[in-house]
């Protein structure tokens, strides 16, 4: 059985199913479709996401416009911002 990456063992649950989701499903995401998916308020989903792109695991290769979702890549390990 594969164990969570050690980055994000600190991190709040909501956070680490987000990290999982977006793992097993890369691609568009955004906070809605994870709250229809995964339940939950898209709120909190959001929040998650962007804990996760400030912690360095997840890549935003496209960001969300408007009503567009964005498009993410989880990442092993927490990547060093700004390099």
């Amino acid at each position: 059985m594969r164990r969570l990456p050690p980055a994000l063992h600190p991190h709040s649950p909501a956070e680490k199913l987000a990290w999982l989701h977006i793992h097993a499903n890369p691609g568009e995401h955004s906070a809605r479709q994870m709250a229809d998916e995964l339940g939950g308020s898209p709120r909190t989903w959001a929040q998650a996401i962007a804990a996760l792109l400030r912690a360095g695991l997840l890549r935003e290769d496209e960001p969300a416009a408007g009503p567009k979702p964005g498009k993410y890549t989880a990442q092993r390990e927490a990547v060093a911002r700004g390099q």
